[in-house]
């Protein structure tokens, strides 16, 4: 099966009860996209957990986030930490790392994407700041490049039912964001979201932290 979530936010035990929910065994795809740091309680919990899944032999692939993209420009000495930083003897493994995530994804049937794509560049795939930053793109989306392909989506934290009924309309939209604000206090958000890519289905956990 693939599996695709997002917007982890260092929510490190839904995460793992998420994946326990999921059964996820080493023939699964996992496809996450972006934000494992900030807002939420173990940011360096949450990439441990990823870097000894794929040690552990899972096929897990992860995008960039807009998260990642500030820490690396603070690293840089751009601006700031915006929330968390890792600690000094992470610093270096964990910047080198975020280096190397790409912005999209594409796997039969999707286009896997962190924020979305900007559909006013004649290639939307080329714009990647616009992957990590842009919200409220599926006015403009051009089905005609798009063809039968999907895009799923995070970084806009919307209310569970919401993101279910983005899910249950994607085939006839076309896009789907599946961030339901696992580390926002907001009334109906509050959860981290898992669909499957294969089937359809949507499986949501209750934030744990």
């Amino acid at each position: 099966m693939r599996y695709t979530i997002s917007d982890i936010h260092g929510c490190l035990k839904t995460f793992r009860a998420l994946l326990d929910e999921l059964k996820l065994d080493r023939n699964d795809e996992l496809f996450l996209l972006g934000d494992y740091i900030d807002r939420g309680p173990d940011s360096q919990g949450v990439i441990d957990l990823i870097w000894k899944l794929t040690e552990d032999g899972y096929n897990v692939k992860c995008l960039r986030g807009n998260h990642e993209e500030m820490l690396l420009e603070a690293a840089r000495g751009e601006h700031d930490f915006y929330q968390w930083k890792p600690a000094s003897r992470d610093h270096d493994k964990v910047t080198a790392w975020m280096t190397t995530l790409p912005f999209y994804f594409e796997t039969p049937g999707y286009i896997l994407v962190h924020a979305g794509l900007n559909f006013h560049h004649h290639y939307p795939l080329k714009d990647t700041r616009e992957m990590l930053y842009v919200r409220y793109f599926s006015d403009t989306i051009d089905y005609q490049w798009l063809g039968d392909r999907i895009i799923v989506h995070g970084h806009t934290p919307a209310r569970m039912l919401e993101v279910k009924k983005d899910i249950q309309d994607m085939n006839t939209n076309q896009y789907a964001c599946i961030d339901s604000g696992c580390s926002q206090v907001v009334e109906g958000m509050g959860y981290l979201t898992a669909l499957n890519l294969d089937t359809g289905a949507a499986t949501f956990m209750r934030s744990r932290d």
